[in-house]
């Protein structure tokens, strides 16, 4: 009897954390617009705006007990020192991918789209970035005698 009794509790238990589950939106765009989109060097870069093209990327995950990773994306992220700082890693993933893919340069003005979800009371978790923005080439670099340094 207690045998039956115990099963049913953990099937009971099962079932209720089978249909529980959490979802969760991002959305980030920059705040400047395109016209204050400078490379603040010693160095002045033409880039060919003629040329821009739509660019995008995504990064699909998810994780069973949060560390065992069932989807992977690799360990390729694009990093800078001023421009792209402050990214976590699927958006440095997403935004290398992007850059790759279109084969630009730089990416002007990426908006990253995340969602998350979770199920089983959080014991299997999926992700989803996006980026897209506008990908441009760089045509050439010169001396700038009125540039600032990096900040």
């Amino acid at each position: 009897m207690k045998k039956n009794l115990f099963l049913t509790v953990i099937c009971a238990g099962l079932l209720t954390a089978s249909f529980t589950s959490c979802a969760s939106y991002q959305k980030e765009a920059a705040i400047m617009s395109l016209g204050n989109n400078n490379i603040n060097t010693y160095v002045e870069a033409e880039l060919d705006y003629v040329n821009a093209k739509k660019v995008q990327a995504s990064v699909n995950t998810s994780t069973l007990f949060g560390f065992i990773q069932l989807e992977r994306n690799g360990n390729k992220t694009l990093k800078s020192a001023n421009r792209y700082k402050g990214l976590n890693k699927r958006e440095a993933q997403a935004l290398y991918r992007a850059k790759e893919n279109a084969n630009v340069d730089i990416i002007l003005e990426p908006e990253f789209e995340t969602e998350k979800h979770s199920w089983f009371l959080g014991l299997y978790r999926t992700s989803s970035t996006k980026v897209r923005g506008w990908g441009v080439n760089i045509k050439g670099i010169k001396y700038d005698q009125h540039g600032t340094p990096n900040r």
